[in-house]
């Protein structure tokens, strides 16, 4: 949504940058999921949402256990997999830096990696792109989800870049050095990493805090950022160009998220990845229209949790899922909270994308039984 330069400057004089969502404020809307359709994938195996093209009735998957790119159509017609991963002439590298997405007339799609940038048609074969041209690779934190969406800005691809910097995690320099998104340039086939961690983030709180914790949830429109970073309570509002002008920043209160606070700097070890899955944490953002839509689970508070204390891990996600319900909170695109409310057990909270005015959801996983296929919903936002 397009504003005027000056129009921001009155705004940053009139208001603070750092505001607070109120829970009881006037503008409530009595909001919420509608499924208006459903399409089955046949498949055997688990598949994360990369991509889903309307107009030509295509879904791209990705299978993270064979590492297969998987593409389907609307009508249920046996996926085809498509194996770029390895070293082979034409892989895209060892794992994809976040979801594919389809071109315009849902005929190719582009992947992304630490490696480069690769387009591909339906039948897996190379249309065009290649290794950054640089002397080295930034190092991205950990392995990026890939139902995580990148975003076109003309020639240019705007991705989360969580960089690890030259620090350890267990000092202040790395907090100082952090950055959560990158450039990647595919006709200059450059990468440029940016957007430090704000002043008043908890993440400047003198403790250590794991990698998983950081990584942030971003979407943008034609002229913002828009992002949660990894599970603080916050939305960050910025310009999508440089100097990237900080419009607003907008705490949550949540009166029952219980989210990870870190640890002693002495403590941690730098060289351990481990998420708290009691934490709370922010799953997925996107832009639909004239809202911006997040969800997220509220965290299982440290006194509640000793009853999941003999369960094993897929046992503790199933019963954390349904004794703490994963929920969805729209704003709108100022950052006032509008409605909140629980996302229905059948939607996966995590992977879901915003197409043509439709919220597309993968199905959430059967945990009960092996299926040999998935499920796909499409959904609107309603009354």
């Amino acid at each position: 949504m397009k504003r005027h330069t000056l129009f921001f400057m009155s705004m940053i004089l009139i208001f603070s940058c750092s505001e607070k969502i109120n829970e009881n404020n006037g503008n409530q809307e009595n909001l919420s999921l509608v499924k208006v359709d459903s399409l089955q994938i046949p498949y055997l195996g688990l598949l994360q949402l990369m991509d889903v093209h309307p107009q030509s009735g295509k879904v791209l998957l990705f299978n993270s256990q064979n590492r297969a790119l998987v593409v389907g159509d609307f009508e249920g017609s046996p996926t085809q997999e498509i194996n770029k991963h390895g070293d082979m002439p034409d892989s895209y590298g060892m794992f994809p830096l976040g979801a594919g997405k389809f071109g315009e007339n849902g005929q190719n799609f582009t992947i992304i990696s630490n490696q480069g940038v690769y387009t591909y048609d339906l039948n897996g074969n190379l249309i065009h792109g290649g290794k950054h041209q640089v002397k080295e690779m930034p190092s991205f934190s950990g392995r990026a989800s890939a139902d995580t969406e990148y975003f076109w800005v003309g020639d240019r691809i705007l991705t989360n870049g969580a960089g690890r910097t030259a620090y350890p995690r267990n000092t202040p320099e790395f907090y100082e050095n952090y950055t959560s998104f990158a450039w990647f340039d595919t006709l200059d086939r450059k990468v440029e990493q940016f957007m430090n961690l704000d002043e008043a983030s908890f993440y400047r709180n003198g403790k250590a805090h794991d990698i998983s914790h950081m990584i942030p949830r971003m979407a943008a429109d034609k002229n913002r950022i828009y992002f949660i970073q990894g599970i603080e309570p916050a939305l960050n509002i910025h310009s999508l160009n440089p100097p990237y002008e900080k419009i607003k920043r907008v705490e949550f209160e949540i009166l029952d998220y219980s989210f990870n606070q870190g640890q002693d700097f002495k403590e941690a070890d730098p060289s351990m990845i481990s998420p708290d899955i009691y934490s709370g944490k922010f799953e997925n953002i996107k832009v639909l229209d004239k809202y911006i839509l997040t969800s997220f689970f509220t965290g299982v508070p440290e006194l509640e949790q000793d009853k999941y204390e003999n369960l094993g891990w897929m046992e503790i996600m199933a019963k954390t899922k349904k004794d703490y319900r994963h929920r969805m909170m729209v704003m709108d695109l100022e950052g006032n909270k509008l409605s909140e409310f629980p996302i229905p057990f059948e939607l996966d909270s995590r992977q879901w994308l915003v197409r043509d005015g439709y919220i597309w959801f993968l199905g959430a996983e059967n945990l009960e039984q092996e299926e040999d296929f998935i499920k796909i919903y499409k959904v609107k936002l309603g009354e």
